[in-house]
């Protein structure tokens, strides 16, 4: 309430308001509706002008009831903005449920001896509805006051009550407006720094919305496709861009309209997409499209010329090389398999070991050509297979007759778990071979001495699952995304006398799926690695 020049001097006979129950909550509700310290504010200040002239009173106010002060946010008839809690009429109200009437402030006990009413502004008759929040906090009141008592019926209680229920709808949207300002401040920051984090991208990146319309992207992907500067805007239709690409060729021989309709298409109904084009200036590039949340889409591209040219490079040599091993190893193994075999006489027991090494070894070099081969010839396709209807599980006893061997070198036992019935596959019965020979020898290789390796046959719907589980210590989950990678092994393979080229699984993959199938780690093994292969099952079956 307003505070009179000698205001600070309250009479001893002034009563103090209890303080709520709910204090503590109560003003929680202030800080979470920014309520709290001293500030008038247009929108109330027409609530407490209306308020006045309907009850025809001299004074209205908004009042906020702090910890200690209660500060008007609107007012009408007074031109201060806050007095002290302890001689607030409207710290009282607040503890009512309904509209607080005061008739006549002389005869009422809580405020006779109150300064506000023994001096300046003379208050006789107070009336306030309080205001409550979402929560049902009473936060504060507003009220009308009056030089004069007067009475105050049912029926203006009610208007008081309406109108008090407006200030807490204004209150409402105004902490729903600052929520949303906060928003807004968010998405801007987050918008810059999003730009920021583009820009400094080595590669172009693109955001476009669920209607096509280009929102984001940065200069390198302007850079990357050539586009002119002023095609490149805010708002612009993908499509459009996109069209621009084909006409130039750069998105494969047709009619650019036809094109643009298949990249349409695509993103319509694809998570995502990869490919590569070729630039008319000879460049590669790398593109890649991901979908996001709300229809949007974020497109990738990087210049792999390049890379593309270091791996063909390296490619060719690798073949190079492999060929021209492939014919002196062969004779050096033969030639060391005779010595060793006595053609060239009785030789001392040291020259034996030695003979034996140099032939073990000659064998390893000719197992890294001939993958270097075949990977080779998988790569450029050239590699011939020969399809028929096999037995499966035929094949499998072959594979496991063959590791046999191998196995007991590393003291394993291969164990084959044979389907009830034939199961038969379209398949070239050397290369399925190939690939389970890799699987099992990977298997033997980091089983414990003693251990099992369990290999398995079985029906899965329309297609046939081989399994390939053993008891060593599996693969790490950082080494699984790189496990069907060309020259990769596992960090401490080596140490542990596991040597390889680091082909096998890749050779395995590319051949499986040349058969239209898959081969994948899976993930729910409990103990060691359990390889998976799933083929096709022939239409005989």
């Amino acid at each position: 309430m307003p505070v009179s020049q000698d205001s600070q001097q309250a009479n001893a006979e002034t009563v103090k308001p209890p303080i709520p129950a709910d204090e503590v909550d109560r003003l929680k509700a202030l800080e979470h509706y920014r309520l709290g310290g001293i500030g008038r504010e247009l929108p109330f200040d027409h609530i407490t002008q209306f308020a006045a002239g309907l009850f025809d009173v001299p004074m209205s106010l908004v009042s906020i009831v702090g910890s200690d002060t209660q500060c008007f946010r609107g007012a009408c008839g007074i031109n201060q903005t806050h007095t002290s809690r302890d001689i607030a009429f409207c710290a009282f109200a607040i503890l009512q449920r309904d509209v607080m009437v005061v008739p006549d402030a002389t005869q009422d006990p809580r405020f006779r001896g109150n300064p506000l009413v023994r001096g300046e502004p003379h208050i006789r008759f107070y009336a306030g509805a309080p205001l409550r929040v979402a929560n049902g906090q009473p936060i504060g009141t507003l009220c009308i006051v009056d030089y004069k008592p007067r009475l105050f019926s049912e029926a203006d209680k009610e208007r008081l009550a309406k109108l008090a229920r407006t200030v807490i709808d204004l209150i409402e949207l105004r902490v729903a407006g600052f929520a949303a300002e906060e928003h807004r401040r968010k998405l801007d920051e987050e918008r810059q720094l999003l730009k920021l984090t583009v820009e400094n991208v080595s590669g172009g990146v693109a955001v476009v919305d669920q209607k096509l319309r280009l929102m984001l992207w940065n200069q390198a992907f302007v850079d990357l496709f050539d586009y002119a500067p002023d095609s490149v805007r805010g708002g612009v239709d993908a499509r459009d861009l996109i069209r621009m690409t084909a006409e130039r060729g750069e998105l494969g021989p047709g009619d650019p309209d036809q094109i643009v309709a298949g990249f349409v298409q695509s993103i319509r109904t694809n998570h995502s997409r990869r490919l590569e084009i070729q630039r008319r200036d000879g460049r590669i590039l790398d593109i890649r499209r991901e979908s996001i949340r709300g229809g949007r889409f974020i497109m990738t591209a990087r210049d792999v010329t390049q890379e593309r040219q270091i791996s063909r490079i390296k490619d060719e040599l690798v073949s190079t090389v492999s060929h021209e091993l492939r014919t002196p190893l062969t004779a050096i193994s033969g030639a060391l398999g005779l010595m060793a075999g006595g053609a060239a006489g009785e030789w001392p027991e040291r020259a034996k070991q030695l003979v034996a090494i140099g032939g073990k070894n000659a064998e390893r070099l000719i197992h890294l050509v001939n993958d270097l081969l075949d990977m080779d010839k998988l790569q450029s396709g050239k590699l011939v297979f020969h399809f028929e209807d096999r037995d499966l599980g035929g094949l499998l006893a072959e594979a496991v007759e063959q590791i046999e061997p191998y196995a007991q070198r590393f003291g394993v036992h291969v164990d084959f778990d044979h389907a009830a019935a034939p199961v038969f596959a379209k398949v070239d019965g050397n290369r399925i071979c190939q690939v389970m020979t890799n699987l099992l020898s990977n298997a033997c290789k980091f089983s414990p001495t003693g251990g099992h390796v369990r290999i398995s046959l079985e029906r899965a719907g329309q297609v046939v699952r081989i399994s390939v589980a053993d008891e060593g210590p599996g693969v790490s989950p950082e080494f699984r995304a790189r496990l069907f990678k060309r020259f990769e092994q596992e960090d401490g393979a080596h140490q542990l006398g596991h040597t390889g080229t680091g082909l096998g699984l890749a050779i395995s993959k590319a051949i499986v799926e040349a058969h239209g199938g898959r081969i994948a780690l899976d993930p729910e093994a409990e103990r060691g690695a359990t390889f998976l292969v799933e083929l096709p099952l022939s239409p005989t079956n």
